[in-house]
């Protein structure tokens, strides 16, 4: 095995274990470390849990003494020290641990760490190799990327529709369009991201839960849009209040919203016409609470409002081999486009196909 061909090895490892800390980091970033030292991995690690220790922490535990002279594989170039930091820096550490080379996927998107730690290695003598895997790792952290770049968490919308576009039948039922498998991979999913966002007709018609149980894993937060605090207080989801998100226009009744709080569930108002909600300004709020991901599991009226105000950024729709015809929901609403050209794109599509059903995975252009 050459050189090369160990160094896409041990990294594709750091991003596995990265993988291992989807939806337990918070607003942080998801991070796998390998350390290498004479053709075996002597310590390995990845962020286990936000205001924890971090991956390299973690590796160089393992490892002990015998990091003095290895290589270590990171996915994201390790910490810097800065005002607030929650953690001791990382990169200190792989500097006294006397860390000889350094591969690094990719540099720290935040501007109080971006490169600094890496001059700091190479300062010390450090041999640092930058890039390696590193759209793969961007990829990974994509909620994270987001954050410190806009402020707002990544949006992702899942839908189940028909071959003819629609979400629903004309009396809104629309249990099951998509079949058992696509469920299943949402549930997944599901315990992935930090929080699943729906409005508030999708409580009223559906009365779900929103919670995992298709597939093991922890529930996310579920933020629901409720413009004017309308929610039932026997609605199932709010039965897990600890884990509940309302948001409400400012205008909502308070004594609507007292109630709420009474049950010690979140809310937080922000601005909006009048039986509606400025959903960036909802989602600015988020990472702020710990979220910087969401899935849209909302009906066609959220999808449309949040594609109007541009905050999705990606797809995850379950195309189902059914019909319903024109009487059917449509999974968009009207948009006002007066030609092809202003159509939204989802750019580098990927189709995957679910005993019948196909997912259609897409980022949004």
């Amino acid at each position: 095995m050459t050189k090369y061909q160990s160094d896409i090895r041990y990294m594709h490892r750091a991003l596995d274990l990265a993988l291992l800390g989807q939806g337990l980091t918070k607003t942080n970033p998801i991070v796998g470390c390998v350390i290498v030292k004479n053709g075996k991995v002597v310590g390995e690690g990845f962020h286990k849990v936000f205001g924890g220790p971090h991956a390299e922490v973690n590796a160089l535990k393992k490892s002990g003494k015998a990091a003095k002279g290895a290589t270590l594989y990171v996915n994201l170039e390790p910490c810097y020290p800065f005002l607030g930091k929650k953690t001791p820096p990382c990169v200190e550490k792989v500097i006294a641990a006397g860390i000889k080379r350094c591969v690094i996927a990719m540099k720290d998107p935040n501007p109080k760490v971006s490169g600094r730690s890496i001059s700091l290695l190479k300062k010390h003598g450090v041999k640092v190799e930058l890039g390696l895997l590193g759209e793969l790792a961007e990829s990974i952290n994509e909620p994270f990327i987001k954050i410190i770049k806009t402020g707002l968490p990544l949006v992702v919308s899942k839908m189940a529709v028909t071959l003819d576009g629609k979400a629903a039948a004309y009396n809104g039922n629309s249990k099951w369009i998509s079949n058992e498998a696509s469920r299943t991979l949402v549930h997944l999913k599901r315990s992935k991201l930090d929080s699943v966002m729906v409005g508030i007709g999708t409580i009223q018609k559906d009365n779900p839960e929103l919670n995992v149980r298709m597939a093991k894993g922890r529930n996310p937060v579920k933020v629901i849009i409720d413009p004017m605090c309308e929610i039932s207080l026997k609605a199932k989801v709010l039965k897990d209040y600890k884990t509940v998100l309302l948001v409400v226009n400012t205008n909502a009744k308070k004594q609507r919203v007292d109630k709420i709080l009474k049950m010690k569930i979140k809310v937080i108002a922000v601005p909006g016409k009048i039986g509606t909600v400025n959903l960036k300004s909802a989602l600015s709020a988020l990472p702020v609470l710990g979220i910087s991901s969401v899935m849209l599991e909302g009906g066609p009226t959220l999808l449309t409002a949040a594609l109007k105000e541009k905050v999705v950024d990606r797809i995850m729709w379950f195309i189902s081999p059914k019909i319903l015809g024109s009487d059917g929901k449509s999974v968009v609403g009207p948009m006002g486009f007066k030609s092809i050209s202003e159509a939204i794109k989802v750019s580098q599509p990927v189709f995957h196909g679910l005993d019948g059903d196909i997912l259609v995975e897409g980022q949004i252009s």
